[in-house]
């Protein structure tokens, strides 16, 4: 399978995960290139031992834990901007469905690493038993740890909405 294949095929679940790293913006982007770079670099080592989709996501989840570590050394940097909306037509819709999307995210993003990368896995159809093999876990842990996260992110959605 080629790099563009990977890329059509995969390309928007790789995002997907990336958003579950990163804010939108510069910090995303960068991380999103550093998911693509390391795809091509390893693409030549790929031996088909798992499905395509399964090795390009663990990239992607390896590169963003990496990722979430180097930023939680580092300092608060302050309060994110907000995107501004498209002025185009129907950016009334897709500025809300935008905003739902990156609040969805941006609790997503608060949950501890091990929730958030089962719970993203998870969203993109991945069965327990391919999440376990992605992250380093058994299946009866992927299931303890989506558990946990559906419910803080319940709550922490919850507690958003009613304050």
């Amino acid at each position: 399978m080629t790099f563009d294949e990977l890329l059509r095929e995969h390309g928007p679940a790789l995002w997907r995960v990336i958003a579950s790293y990163a804010p939108p913006g510069a910090e995303r982007d960068d991380l999103g290139q550093e998911v693509l770079v390391a795809v091509w670099q390893a693409l030549p080592r790929f031996r088909s031992e798992s499905s395509p989709r399964s090795f390009v996501l663990r990239i992607a989840h390896n590169r963003g834990l990496s990722h979430a570590w180097r930023r939680a050394r580092q300092a608060p940097s302050g309060s994110e901007l907000p995107e501004l909306a498209d002025p185009g037509p129907g950016a009334d819709e897709r500025a809300v469905a935008h905003e739902r999307v990156e609040l969805f995210l941006r609790h997503l993003r608060a949950l501890p690493l091990g929730q958030r990368q089962v719970l993203a896995l998870s969203l993109e159809g991945l069965p327990h038993a391919e999440i376990a093999a992605i992250a380093g876990i058994t299946p009866e842990n992927v299931a303890v740890r989506l558990g946990r996260a559906r419910e803080a992110l319940r709550r922490s959605i919850a507690e958003e909405e009613s304050a």
